[in-house]
């Protein structure tokens, strides 16, 4: 019998898997920044830092999307 977990795996959450996606993509078309950015939120997530440091990388995130878009 298997025994089902609590928690699910981390790599299953849906915020992990957008900013791997972003930071692969944001490579992919030429934005290091923004792929960098999104690569240290999907390590912090994966990590399941605490909550301030997530998000102080989600808001450097949006604020080099920000920057880039103008």
């Amino acid at each position: 019998m298997k025994v089902a977990r609590e928690t699910p795996l981390p790599g299953n959450d849906p915020l992990i898997q957008l900013a791997h996606s972003l930071a692969g993509a944001a490579g992919t078309f030429g934005f290091p920044e923004i792929s960098a950015k999104a690569s240290a939120l999907e390590t912090l997530l994966t990590e399941q830092a605490d909550g301030g440091a997530v998000g102080a990388a989600l808001d450097a995130l949006i604020a080099e999307v920000e920057r880039t878009l103008q």
